[in-house]
Parts: structure tokens; sequence; C-alpha cells
């Protein structure tokens, strides 16, 4: 994995965010982690992209400052789940899983999906993942980091 860190947030707790929500058979991506002016925003690109120039794998993850927090996503589309932050590292950690989901979305096509899941690229799917991830960095199962 390659990373461009543009925030405050040291990298080896990115790194280790990472290394906890990363799925065992998604390997070989970039991630940029960036500010924003939302609480967070996140995009895989599972072909590369050729404006940022590479060909690997790219997520792009946008957080938001401190003041952003604590936060409540609701979706009103019905796509999305909704999910509750209450400190940017957990919103970190739910966006990089939830993108990192897409990349595993696009290795197995036809692979296990969460009910309601629809199509290759289920948003469903991804929060799902995502939550489940959450929950087990707020119980303390990542022994790298404690946020």
């Amino acid at each position: 994995m390659r990373l461009k860190n543009y925030t405050d947030i040291d990298d080896e707790t990115i790194r280790a965010i990472v290394r906890f929500v990363k799925p065992s058979d998604v390997s070989k991506f970039d991630l940029s982690i960036k500010n924003c002016k939302y609480s967070g925003r996140g995009r895989a690109y599972t072909q590369g992209c050729s404006y940022h120039d590479t060909a690997d794998p790219l997520v792009i993850v946008s957080i938001g400052s401190a003041d952003k927090f604590p936060v409540v996503w609701r979706d009103r589309s019905g796509g999305y789940l909704p999910m509750e932050f209450y400190n940017r590292t957990e919103a970190l950690v739910a966006i990089v899983a939830h993108e990192l989901r897409h990349l595993w979305q696009a290795k197995h096509k036809r692979g296990w999906r969460v009910w309601g899941a629809r199509g290759q690229f289920s948003e469903r799917d991804a929060d799902a993942y995502a939550l489940r991830m959450l929950r087990a960095w707020r119980r303390g199962e990542c022994d790298e980091v404690k946020a």
C-alpha cells in the first residue's frame, strides 16, 4: 500500500486502521487521506485512475476537522445504512473500511453480500462491513491503536 497523507493524523495511526479493516485478499492499492469541509467522504477507483496517474486501485478518503464530530449520517435514498461517529478516528475507520470493501467487491464479482445488497458494487454491503469494523474498533479489538 502506498499512502499519501495530507492531514494531521499520523501515518502510523492510518496504517494501523488500514491493517485492521482491510479484507484479507485486498492488496496493492494506493490510499490518499485528505482534509475536507464536511465530516467525511470516500471514493474507490477499482481500476486505477488516470487523473491521479495510477494503474493500481486507488482509495481517496477525505476527513473533516474535529469540530464536525460527533455526527450522525443518514441516507434518505435507501442505499446507505445510518452511522454515528463520535470522533474523526471513528469516521476514518468506517470510511476506509467501506472503500476497501468496494475493492473486495471488485475482486469477488459473485461473492457473499449482506442481505438486501443489489449488484456487484453494493453500498449496503460496504456499509454493513464498515459498521462491523467500526463496532470491533470500539470494542478495542485493534491492539495497535486505541482511539
